[in-house]
């Protein structure tokens, strides 16, 4: 990889965690029930990405579509069921817990490359692991209802779906996969509305869904992706730690949500954790290449 490619690669990343920083406070601000909450913002990310995509690729979208094969339709349907489970976790859950356990997707991801391709789990990872999972037993723990708490419980079937879908990514790294998010919107939009939704929304919601669907779930998805595909994964992983940090303290500061004593230790470890793995795994980068 040149510098040139680096240095853009860190650029769109960069981009794409702070646009993505105040999602789940956005997701607090809509009082409408979690699913309606979910069809607006599903459907409003496929139809933003979808008309975004048609402009950018013109008659050349539906061979681009054609060439994601299988592994399109999978990561499709993992992206808007993501988004789905997000949403419910951030309603059912405090923010920094669903945060914490989404920020052990690397993780699962690296499990997730080991099943599915046969690439045997990096020493670091295994010896992290441990450490990352008791700080976010020690800060989910806190909550009420505990560590098994249906909001938190969301949340890891969240992010065990987003690490498979990182995983899609990264093994076809040949193919770009932003098409997957805005197909993966509209099939989780009409999952919802067939299953019965209520779209109705409550007063004031209609802003904050906008704002999220048409612009701050688009640009950061596209950000992230083009990003991803230019950096190794340890300094993707780096960079996502700073909505990890900072998404908690943004509720904090605009819904008034408390962080507890215990939610402050387990959140650090898990972070010092993280901070640790990702610095080891571009050491081991710049080693091999």
């Amino acid at each position: 990889m040149s510098a040139s490619e680096h240095r853009r690669g860190l650029l769109l990343a960069s981009l794409g965690v702070a646009t993505i920083i105040p999602d789940a406070t956005f997701v607090r601000l809509v009082d409408a029930p979690s699913l309606t909450n979910a069809m607006w913002r599903t459907g409003l990310l496929g139809i933003s990405l979808t008309t975004f995509l048609a402009i950018r690729y013109r008659r050349a979208l539906p061979a681009l579509l054609l060439s994601l094969g299988r592994w399109g339709v999978v990561a499709s349907v993992l992206s808007g069921l993501g988004t789905i489970l997000f949403v419910v976790a951030v309603d059912h859950a405090p923010v920094a817990n669903v945060v914490l356990i989404l920020a052990l997707s690397p993780f699962w991801a690296a499990i997730w490359t080991r099943a599915v391709v046969g690439t045997s789990v990096a020493l670091r990872t295994l010896v992290s692991m441990p450490f990352a999972l008791v700080g976010v037993a020690v800060a989910v723990g806190a909550s009420t209802g505990g560590i098994f708490a249906a909001g938190n419980i969301v949340a890891l079937l969240c992010s065990l779906g987003f690490s498979a879908n990182l995983t899609i990514v990264r093994v076809h790294k040949h193919l770009n996969m932003v098409p997957t998010a805005a197909c993966g919107g509209l099939l989780g939009c009409i999952v919802l509305a067939v299953a019965g939704t209520d779209p109705t929304l409550q007063a004031g919601d209609l802003a904050p869904l906008l704002l999220l669907g048409l612009v701050i779930l688009p640009v950061a998805m596209t950000l992230l992706t083009l990003g991803g595909r230019l950096l190794p994964s340890p300094e993707t992983a780096l960079l996502l730690l700073g909505e990890t940090a900072l998404s908690p303290l943004l509720a904090a500061w605009v819904v008034g949500e408390s962080i507890s004593g215990r939610s402050f230790v387990g959140g650090s470890l898990v972070l010092a954790v993280l901070v640790v793995h990702a610095m080891l795994g571009l050491r081991e980068f710049a080693t091999t290449s």
